[in-house]
């Protein structure tokens, strides 16, 4: 009977588990047993593992103080400013919901009386029997 081959990525995912060390030894032996029969498999295990050690000997600097500026700076220009861009940062004081409503109700008065103001102005002048009309009493003849 045939085995199947595992395609690449699986293959790797089982390498690395094993190089991490995410097997359990029976199944670390059965890889191993495996890599004994693959040389190109067990190339790619000693190549990570070389990998794994010159990384692991590298010293861990901190990034530079400046580093998120830097970094928004250059997506901003590199987005044509749709990134990062001054203006798109919040307000930095914030409205409490009342005084938004009042500075909404104000504005919206001085709209109603400027309108009410034009259309009155457009309309012409009154008569005396357009007013008391407008009362609610019956016009006059």
């Amino acid at each position: 009977m045939m085995t199947p081959t595992p395609t690449a990525e699986a293959r790797e995912a089982r390498l690395t588990e094993l190089l991490e060390g995410g097997l359990s030894d029976a199944e670390a032996r059965a890889l191993e047993a495996l890599l004994a029969e693959d040389a190109e498999a067990a190339e790619e295990l000693s190549a990570a593992r070389e990998a794994r050690a010159l990384l692991s000997g590298l010293a861990v600097k901190a990034p530079p103080r400046d580093f998120v500026r830097k970094t928004q700076r250059g997506l901003r220009r590199r987005s044509g400013g749709r990134y990062f861009h001054p203006a798109s940062h919040p307000v930095g004081f914030k409205l409490s919901t009342e005084v938004f409503s009042v500075i909404a109700v104000v504005v919206m008065a001085a709209c109603w009386m400027f309108l009410e103001a034009e259309r009155r102005a457009q309309a012409g002048p009154r008569t005396l029997v357009e007013i008391q009309a407008d009362d609610g009493t019956p016009p006059t003849p």
